[in-house]
């Protein structure tokens, strides 16, 4: 917990599977933005039509959390795991 809010950690992420969390975006290895998300950039994800804490996934394998606000996803990525 955060500011008495949960925040869902890395390791959370890792345990969990995609069908047991209601807010995932999956997408494809080839996407663009799997690698902008490792970089822990910013990523528009306007088509999923959600908001909050969500489960990112590529290929169906869990990543991380992010938290969504107008269509704009920040990545809650550990800085120790982050590409260059």
């Amino acid at each position: 917990y955060r500011h008495d809010n949960f925040e869902p950690s890395e390791h959370l992420a890792l345990a969990i599977s995609p069908n047991n969390y209601d807010k995932v975006i999956n997408l494809d290895i080839n996407d663009e933005r799997v690698i902008k998300y490792l970089k822990c950039e910013t990523i528009n994800v306007n088509e999923f039509n959600l908001e909050g804490y969500c489960l990112i996934c590529v290929n169906n394998y869990p990543l991380g959390f992010g938290l969504i606000k107008n269509g704009i996803f920040k990545n809650k990525y550990p800085a120790n795991y982050r590409l260059k």
